[in-house]
């Protein structure tokens, strides 16, 4: 962790123009102002964790003791204690400042959340006053990785192991590929696509997938199939269940060979029930 004061010997780096005007100046030269790194848990991220837990914690202690959240709370405790010697006490302009760990690049995921979870209570712990559910805006939640993960639920229920996820290519990382046929599938958040073009950014992400000699290492006959898995609004189905992946491909796109669209219906909530 970062730290500075005025010290008695010299400890790190010296601040040049803050030791001139508060020690030489003033003729302490008994003093030193140092800019220097102190190895500690008591780190930033390991602050805004803890806080992150708090919050947690009481948003749980109001929603009240259940079997399915006893677990959670549990886990909770454990981290706590585990943070025992870290502080809590951070300002909002450092929580907003930090962005990833260059050494431990596992804290990403817990930093990003951490910071979640202060952003939806306004940073002030005293805002967690009731267990009723809130709305959420849906900028809140990553749609386009959600309807990813909703489709790979889909394909995997009408293809199972056929559908592989997210294949290290040259090009990048498809978001599924099968090998029985040989078909490229990727979905795109993009309601538009039921009518519109496709974008030629899009257009060149997938070709790239299909010529991709790390993806697909033995050279195809022929082009290899590319599929733009899009959303509408409908019935509530998994449209590959009834049919082979193969019938889908029939179809191709107006402008461009061996390019093809599914329209796969979005899940919706019955207010009804």
């Amino acid at each position: 962790m970062q730290r500075e004061d005025n010290l008695k010997k010299v400890r790190g780096r010296i601040d040049i123009s803050r030791n001139e005007r508060m020690n030489i100046l003033k003729k302490r030269f008994d003093k030193v102002f140092c800019h220097y790194q102190e190895y500690s848990e008591d780190t930033l991220e390991n602050r805004l964790i803890k806080k992150a837990l708090m919050f947690s914690h009481q948003v749980l202690q109001i929603a009240g003791i259940s079997e399915s959240l006893l677990s959670l709370q549990h886990t909770i405790h454990e981290c706590l204690s585990a943070f025992s010697k870290v502080g809590d006490q951070i300002e909002v302009w450092e929580v907003k400042a930090i962005k990833h760990h260059k050494i431990f690049k596992e804290y990403d995921d817990a930093i990003r959340l951490a910071q979640m979870i202060l952003h939806r209570y306004d940073y002030n712990i005293t805002n967690i006053t009731t267990a009723e559910e809130e709305y959420c805006p849906v900028f809140w939640v990553d749609m386009a990785m959600l309807y990813e993960h909703y489709v790979l639920g889909l394909l995997r229920e009408a293809y199972g192991e056929k559908i592989h996820y997210q294949v290290h290519g040259h090009t990048g990382y498809p978001d599924f590929v099968c090998y029985s046929p040989k078909v490229v599938l990727d979905t795109k958040y993009i309601p538009r696509f039921e009518y519109g073009n496709l974008d030629t950014y899009i257009v060149r992400q997938l070709s790239g997938y299909s010529r991709d000699k790390r993806i697909f290492p033995t050279k195809p006959e022929s082009n290899i199939p590319c599929v733009i898995i899009y959303p509408i609004e409908g019935e509530e189905e998994n449209p590959f269940k009834k049919k082979q992946l193969e019938d889908f491909l029939n179809v191709e796109d107006r402008c461009l060979w061996s390019f093809h669209r599914i329209a796969v219906p979005l899940p919706f909530l019955d207010e009804s029930k």
